[in-house]
C-alpha cells in the first residue's frame, strides 16, 4: 500500500547541519515527543515555485517513508558536510528533512544556463531522503 502527500505550499526553506540536530528525532516524533531544531539555519533563496512531496510505502515488513524536495535557486547549497532541510508551508509549520544519524538526505544539483529567451540561469535541487519517518512536523 502506498500513501503519497505533498505540502500546500512552500514559504520558506534553510539548511542546518545534520550533526547539530537532536538524536533520533524520527523516533521521537513516533513516539509523540516534541521535536525541535536549536541550531542557526541558513535560509535558501528559491525561485519559482519549490515542491516537496512524502511516499509511504510498507517494505521489508515494515513502513518507510522517501520524501524529495524540488526547487530552483541562484546559488547551490552546500554539500560538504551533510545537511538537513526546514522547511515552512503557508501554513506556517515546520518541517524537518533529514536527521542527525545516517543516511543522510541525498542531494542531487543540475545546473542549467537558461534560455537565449532570458531565463536566468538557475540551480536546480532535487533532495531525496528515506527513512522510518522522513518528513518530521517540528513542534
Amino acid at each position: 500500500m502506498n500513501d503519497c502527500y505533498s505540502l500546500p505550499g512552500i514559504m520558506s526553506i534553510a539548511y542546518v547541519p545534520c550533526n547539530l540536530l537532536q538524536k533520533h528525532s524520527d523516533l521521537k516524533f513516533l513516539a509523540s515527543i516534541p521535536v525541535q531544531v536549536f541550531a542557526d539555519v541558513t535560509p535558501v533563496s528559491f525561485k519559482g515555485v519549490p515542491t516537496c512531496e512524502t511516499t509511504s510505502q510498507y517494505d521489508n515488513n515494515g513502513r518507510n517513508e522517501k520524501t524529495t524536495l524540488r526547487f530552483n535557486s541562484l546559488k547551490p547549497v552546500p554539500t560538504l558536510q551533510p545537511i538537513a532541510f526546514i522547511i515552512t508551508d503557508v501554513n506556517r509549520r515546520r518541517f524537518l528533512l533529514g536527521l542527525r544519524e545516517a543516511p543522510y538526505p541525498v542531494i542531487k544539483i543540475t545546473h542549467s544556463t537558461g534560455t537565449p529567451n532570458g531565463d536566468p540561469a538557475v540551480y536546480a535541487h532535487e533532495i531525496t531522503f528515506t527513512a522510518l519517518k522522513s518528513l518530521i512536523l517540528l513542534g
